[in-house]
């Protein structure tokens, strides 16, 4: 799904398609109705039980995907930690 096509069912609140359905896309009750599909940082946290969704998380883009959150995070954790550090240091 391209973002013109997020953005048109965000607007009109009209249905996915059983095409889109089948490849994960639903208005996920985990985001607050947010729509959430493979490939996107909130599928890895949906607890919906789609099929598709759940077959995506194990495969390789959704296990990288994964990896490079968990990195992201990692660093940001690291950036808070450092700049804490340097306020109470006296800079």
């Amino acid at each position: 799904m391209d973002r013109e096509r997020q953005i048109e069912l965000d607007r009109s609140g009209e249905g996915l398609t059983k095409e889109e359905w089948d490849q994960g896309w639903h208005w996920c009750y985990e985001w607050d109705s947010m729509l959430v599909g493979p490939g996107m940082e909130e599928a890895l946290s949906c607890s919906c039980s789609h099929h598709a969704i759940e077959a995506w998380k194990e495969s390789p883009d959704g296990i990288r995907l994964r990896e490079d959150l968990e990195k992201r995070l990692e660093q940001l954790d690291a950036d808070w930690f450092n700049d804490q550090f340097r306020r109470t240091d006296g800079e």
